[in-house]
């Protein structure tokens, strides 16, 4: 199958945005994304089903290693984020989306500022703006949209349902986000012929983008018949549709800012996937999409 090729710059990107990149080899680089899923899906059920401190942890290490990636492509652009102090806020935000009595986001959130606004004037440099900015949109991208998460496995607490069903709520925003992710994927790969948007990501095509569609819509009704029997039909068609979109948005947002730091993959720590950043991207704009529509639609939590 031909792709689109970049005709500007010549920076792969997100082995998830369509065909694998030349000096790959397609049958591994599937076998690897396989692989590497069976390992890990296994592993979330359990977390999730524990919820509590495992979960957090699990969601910790996540953003730990995610907002390293962002800021190593932050100082890739000539830019110096205050790593340190945006990954221990990030770290502290989903401490307080776990036990908000215990720890006070409004203090956190002010305490950071302080601290990164003083260490950037006893430090200035030719991008101390930009630097600032980074260090900020890293916690709230990365750290703040990865909260909904632990929000999501602690929602029974507030929706007034048994704490175990809180896995639910967690696997279903993983699985219609991955489901459209594989799709997209899959569907790319297969048919893939009209891009989608080559300022952004030129491997990304429109038949990617509509079978990833299809499969989160797919998705939703076979959690609606399976494991997330809370959702009413309509429930099921509204938030495949939603999260069908809002997770390509979540992965065309992480290519924009590896296209603009030029690097081809955020790492390469998962095999077949990239980095974290490169695995999450899309979770970040999907989770949040199902904490809400659970929160105030079907749970109707004030």
């Amino acid at each position: 199958m031909e792709r689109a090729t970049e005709s500007a710059e010549p920076v792969q990107l997100d082995p998830a945005d369509g065909p694998p990149a030349p000096r790959e080899r397609p049958r591994w680089s599937l076998r690897l994304r396989i692989a590497s899923g069976l390992l890990f899906v296994p592993l979330l059920i359990l977390l999730a089903r524990a919820g509590g401190v495992a979960f957090l942890a699990f969601v910790m290490l996540q953003v730990f290693l995610g907002l390293t990636e962002f800021y190593r492509m932050m100082r890739a652009k000539d830019l110096k984020p205050q790593s340190a102090v945006g990954v221990v806020t990030a770290l502290l935000l989903l401490v307080g989306a776990y036990r908000p009595d215990r720890m006070p986001v409004d203090l956190v959130v002010t305490c950071a500022i302080l601290v990164v606004l003083g260490f950037a004037l006893g430090h200035p440099h030719k991008n101390s703006a930009e630097s600032l900015a980074a260090t900020g949109f890293g916690v709230l991208y990365v750290g703040w949209l990865s909260a909904h998460l632990v929000l999501l496995r602690e929602l029974p607490w507030r929706a007034g349902t048994d704490y175990a069903s809180g896995a639910a709520f967690v696997l279903l925003a993983f699985l219609l986000t991955w489901s459209c992710d594989t799709g997209a994927y899959a569907f790319g790969r297969a048919f893939g012929r009209t891009p989608l948007w080559r300022q952004v990501s030129p491997r990304k095509t429109v038949e990617g983008s509509i079978g990833g569609f299809a499969c989160a819509l797919a998705a939703a009704w076979i959690a609606h018949f399976t494991f997330a029997r809370f959702l009413r039909p309509l429930d099921a068609c509204l938030l495949g549709v939603l999260v069908g979109v809002f997770a390509q948005v979540g992965d065309l947002v992480e290519s924009l800012l590896k296209r603009d730091a030029r690097h081809a993959d955020s790492s390469d720590l998962i095999p077949g996937h990239g980095g974290v950043l490169d695995r999450f991207d899309s979770l970040y704009f999907g989770a949040p999409i199902v904490f809400y529509y659970l929160k105030y639609v079907v749970f109707q939590v004030p």
